[in-house]
């Protein structure tokens, strides 16, 4: 599974998930998606065969419904919450490292779109 994370994520997520073998980029790190609208990260993702890992459960879920509508189905969606990771604490990103960690230890069963809350 190939993870992308959001810009409000730190790059030091993607960075420990790729040192332990999966392959995750992070937005705020790429110069070429950094300050890109949701449209286009949603377009990359699906080029690429990313999931995208996100706060923005309202942009991105919709860009996943119409690109099921449009015949582009998505590979994904984790969805974090804020006040489960939040950022401005001295756990982060650990915190969410290990949550990514447990959930691509056991995936979800293959299938077009789905949509996972951590």
């Amino acid at each position: 599974m190939k993870l992308l994370l959001d810009e409000m994520h730190s790059p030091r997520v993607a960075d420990a998930l790729r040192s332990q073998g999966w392959d995750a980029i992070a937005v705020a790190a790429e110069s070429t998606l950094r300050g890109r609208p949701d449209t286009e990260l949603s377009e990359f993702a699906i080029e690429t065969g990313r999931v995208i890992v996100t706060e923005d459960s309202g942009g991105f879920i919709r860009l996943a419904n119409l690109g099921s509508v449009e015949g582009k189905p998505h590979y994904g969606l984790i969805i974090t919450n804020r006040s489960r990771f939040p950022r401005g604490s001295v756990a982060y990103p650990n915190t969410l490292i290990e949550a990514l960690r447990t959930f691509l230890a056991a995936p979800p069963a293959e299938s077009d779109t789905w949509i996972r809350w951590l």
